[in-house]
């Protein structure tokens, strides 16, 4: 007698269904960019309907602020990672000079955020949500801050968002002139910033 498949649970299905079409969304979004790209597409590679995309998401705009969601839970739980198996703020320093740059020398990943971010600069309604992002990449970095340094001349979140607009500056200039500005160069200014260079 064959086996019996489970059967997934609503809640497993419909997790699994929203799980595949993020999946979907990032790859189609890297193909076309944010603009160009339709729900329809998306619903298509993921093997959907557009109906399956509109009970998971509420436009375009939501699609891809989960992706973003996403890719900053990642970024987070990487970076606490790092965060709490490094010694000391040198050893962090170190394992980040490992990987291939910020979060931002994924190309796609930074003409996506690039986009988007000029998307919602023109378009106030979806402005708020963009900057509900921002804000929690900035307090990701105030913990991370307040984790390593009990001494600041300035308050940890002001010194977070230094650290952030400091990476998508680098992030933009690596991408643009390769030749003059590294993406590892986020570490260096880290170093410096904190007097460990």
């Amino acid at each position: 007698m064959p086996a019996r498949v489970k059967r997934l649970s609503r809640t497993e299905s419909v997790a699994q269904t929203r799980t595949r079409l993020l999946d979907a969304a990032e790859e189609v979004f890297a193909e076309h960019g944010f603009g160009a790209t339709t729900l329809e597409r998306i619903a298509e590679r993921a093997g959907y309907t557009r109906g399956a995309v509109y009970a998971n998401f509420a436009s375009k705009d939501d699609l891809f602020l989960a992706v973003l969601d996403r890719w900053l839970d990642d970024d987070i739980e990487h970076g606490g990672r790092i965060n709490a198996e490094s010694p000391s703020v040198r050893d962090a320093f170190d394992r980040l000079r490992e990987l291939p740059g910020n979060r931002f020398a994924d190309r796609n990943r930074f003409l996506l955020l690039t986009e988007f971010r000029l998307y919602a600069l023109r378009n106030p309604e979806v402005a708020p949500r963009l900057a509900e992002y921002e804000r929690r990449g900035i307090a990701w970095y105030t913990d991370a801050i307040r984790a390593r340094a009990a001494d600041l001349p300035v308050p940890a979140e002001q010194l977070a968002a230094i650290v952030l607009a400091m990476e998508n500056g680098i992030a933009t200039l690596a991408h643009v002139a390769p030749d003059t500005v590294r993406h590892d160069a986020f570490v260096d200014a880290l170093e410096m910033l904190t007097g460990l260079r």
